[in-house]
């Protein structure tokens, strides 16, 4: 079974661009942790509606304190922190899109993939158009996506590739 973790960034980034549907073209479950939970809750009413309909997302507890108190002093917030610290104790890839986290993610050796990941994933595997990568591009920079120039030139220039 294809299972994978989310920090809440990426869930608000594709809720509101009412495009969940490119998760569940690459994982069977997306388990989030109670904070992440507690983050979507106090989102705007569309993000929290579109998150609570989407079937593959459930509520994972963690269990291993340990981690969770090691990685709670790496000073991010309290979502990055119990999705990396579930991801350690499940062995799971974490889809995480804050800089910050991403490095503390990579340094404890998780597995990260980004909403742009999960995008080029969906065009790789044919599920989307190369028209429709660009749409979906747009709108998620427009629903919150922070990207560089620099990055949006590599992601542009990986879908031509594989066009």
């Amino acid at each position: 079974m294809n299972i994978v973790i989310s920090d809440t960034t990426a869930l608000i980034i594709l809720a509101k661009s009412d495009k969940l549907d490119l998760l569940s073209n690459l994982f069977q479950q997306i388990f989030i942790p109670k904070a992440v939970e507690n983050e979507l809750n106090f989102k705007d009413d569309i993000v929290k509606y579109r998150v609570e309909k989407f079937d593959k997302i459930s509520v994972k507890n963690i269990n291993d304190t340990k981690t969770l108190n090691r990685i709670k002093k790496l000073n991010i917030d309290d979502g990055e922190v119990e999705a990396i610290s579930l991801a350690i104790e499940l062995g799971l890839k974490l889809i995480i899109d804050e800089r910050k986290g991403r490095i503390v993610a990579i340094n404890q050796g998780l597995e990260v993939v980004g909403v742009l990941g999960i995008l080029v994933e969906n065009y790789k595997s044919n599920h989307i158009s190369f028209e429709e990568a660009h749409y979906f591009f747009n709108l998620f920079k427009k629903n919150g996506l922070r990207v560089s120039k620099k990055l949006e030139e590599i992601i542009l220039e990986k879908l031509e590739e594989l066009k």
